[in-house]
C-alpha cells in the first residue's frame, strides 16, 4: 500500500506497473489523473475524487467499479480486469472507454453521447446499441456473444467522410446482421476490406432493421 491520503492538493498520480493491493485516494479531491494499471487492486474507492477527467486501472482484479460520482471523466480504462457490470450512465463527457476483456454481460452507452471510442471486446455481451453515439469513430467489439449490433447512429453512412478509424466486430459466431443506416455503403466498405479496419465475420450482412423488428 502507499500513503497518499497527506498530498490533498495531489492532481495527477502514476502508480502504474507496481504490486499494490490497496489505493486510498479519498482525501485527494482535486485529482485529476490517475494512472495505476498493472497493480493487484481487487477494490478502488474513486467517489470522492469528482474532478476525475482521466482513469486508468486495467490491469488489476477489480471485480466492480463505481464512476457514477465522477461526472466529468473524459477517459477510462478498465481492461482486464474481472469486471461483471460498469454503469457509465452519469459520465456524460466520457470520449474514450476501454473496457475490454472483462465479464460484462451488458453495457448501456446511450447516454454517452460524446462517445468517441469504444473498446469492449473479450465480454459476454450479447447485445450492444451505438445508435445514441454521433460522435463514435473507433468501435471494438470482438470476441464476445454479440446476438445484435446496432449502428444506426447517424454517422454510418458518412464514414467515408468521417474520422474513422476502425470497426472491429469479429468473432462473434452468434450475429449474422448488423443494423446501419447505409447497409449498402457498409456492404462495399466493411466486407470488401477494402475499408481500413472494417473487420466483420464471413456471412455478416447488413440492414436497417434486422430481423425484421425496430430495436429502438
Amino acid at each position: 500500500s502507499l500513503d497518499v491520503s497527506t498530498n490533498t492538493a495531489l492532481k495527477r498520480l502514476n502508480l502504474d506497473g507496481n504490486k499494490l493491493t490497496s489505493l486510498d485516494v479519498s482525501n485527494n479531491t482535486a485529482l485529476y489523473y490517475l494512472h495505476i494499471s498493472g497493480n493487484q487492486l481487487t477494490s478502488l474507492d474513486v467517489s470522492k475524487n469528482t474532478a476525475l477527467d482521466e482513469l486508468q486501472v486495467q490491469d488489476n482484479q477489480l471485480t466492480s467499479l463505481d464512476v457514477s460520482k465522477n461526472t466529468v471523466l473524459d477517459y477510462l480504462h478498465c481492461a482486464n480486469n474481472q469486471l461483471t457490470s460498469l454503469d457509465v450512465s452519469n459520465n456524460t463527457a466520457l470520449t474514450n472507454l476501454q473496457c475490454f476483456w472483462n465479464q460484462l454481460t451488458t453495457l448501456d452507452v446511450s447516454k454517452n453521447t460524446a462517445l468517441v471510442s469504444l473498446n469492449c471486446s473479450g465480454n459476454k455481451l450479447t447485445a450492444l446499441d451505438v445508435s445514441r453515439n454521433t460522435a463514435l469513430s473507433n468501435l471494438w467489439c470482438h470476441d464476445t456473444q454479440l446476438t445484435s449490433l446496432n449502428m444506426r447512429n447517424g454517422v454510418t453512412d458518412a464514414w467515408s467522410a468521417h474520422d474513422w478509424s476502425g470497426l472491429q466486430v469479429t468473432n462473434n459466431s452468434n450475429l449474422t446482421c448488423i443494423e446501419v443506416l447505409d447497409p449498402a455503403w457498409a456492404t462495399e466498405n466493411f466486407t470488401s476490406g477494402s475499408y481500413p479496419n472494417g473487420n466483420i465475420d464471413a456471412g455478416v450482412t447488413f440492414s436497417v432493421i434486422c430481423g425484421g423488428t425496430d430495436l429502438t
